[in-house]
């Protein structure tokens, strides 16, 4: 069996602010360690359970997507990180040869309160990031598109708040809860080690419902109308930077940014590439 697993930071057991997850922030080295754990805690389960390959895909926009302590981590398996991948962003390596995909660290979405770190793809640059008219999180986007290649969303690791969101999407999910949001930046914790213990057994499960079928794709509908609504308004220069060379992008107003995709990994790409285009036109080496 083979798993796919997307790694974030700020549901991460012991994070609680976003200081945790930054390179300047007083416990960021620990918290890679704490990351790397939790991953190899899910691995670890999963293997348990009859997994056997493994693919890592970093996804915390931090240091060029480099957060995971390499001389830690397990080392069976494989790992991406750095940017740019030439793909979805941080959906490069998803595809349909997998059987189950993890969601390890992830957060809840943008204007959820209290989630811990809540946001959706740019804690600083979006207020909001709406598909179809809805505020959505970067766990649902990770859902449709490996729905799209008919893997299921197996495992949700992370807050409380970030794991009901998912067992809302995905029928059968399995959670693991390692920490109780009480707002942004603050919660009550379970100690890394013991918050590991509880990623293991959720793994070990989320394994045996990939084998037994009690857990499988969602479905969705594949017309995506995006929306990011920026906290700043744009510049002339990014209106006409996106007006001459971005024709798949529309300007909604003095702050918004409006795409449309049928695949969701290129709808994950563009909701990412917006904040390079309104903060750093000249980037476009990214998209």
């Amino acid at each position: 069996m083979r798993i796919y697993l997307s790694v974030d930071m700020e549901g991460i057991s012991g994070v609680t602010r976003w200081q945790d997850v930054i390179a300047a922030g007083q416990d960021y080295q620990a918290a890679r360690s704490w990351m790397t754990a939790d991953v190899n805690a899910a691995v670890a389960g999963a293997r348990a359970a009859g997994a056997t390959e493994f693919v890592v895909e970093e996804n915390h926009g931090v240091e060029m997507l480099c957060n995971l302590l390499l001389d830690e981590i397990d080392p069976e398996v494989d790992i991406v990180r750095g940017s740019p991948r030439g793909g979805a962003t941080t959906m490069a390596a998803l595809d349909d040869s997998f059987d189950a995909m993890f969601l390890v660290g992830h957060h809840a979405k943008v204007r959820d309160y209290p989630g811990i770190g809540a946001h959706t793809i740019s804690y600083g640059d979006y207020a909001d990031v709406r598909m179809n008219g809805r505020t959505i999180g970067e766990p649902e986007m990770f859902i449709i598109a490996a729905a799209q290649h008919g893997v299921p969303c197996a495992l949700i690791a992370g807050d409380d708040v970030v794991c009901a969101e998912v067992a809302k999407l995905v029928p059968g999910v399995c959670s693991a809860i390692v920490k109780r949001a009480l707002s942004h930046t603050g919660g009550v914790i379970i100690p890394p080690v013991r918050a590991q213990r509880v990623v293991f057994d959720a793994a070990v499960a989320a394994v045996e419902c990939v084998r037994n079928g009690t857990v499988a794709p969602i479905e969705f509908d594949s017309n995506f109308e995006f929306e990011i609504e920026l906290r700043k308004p744009l510049s002339d220069e990014a209106r006409t930077v996106i007006g001459q060379r971005f024709s798949e992008f529309q300007i909604l107003g003095d702050r918004t940014l409006a795409f449309a995709a049928n695949d969701m990994q290129l709808a994950f790409r563009r909701a990412a590439i917006s904040s390079f285009l309104a903060n750093t036109p000249a980037a476009v080496r990214y998209y």
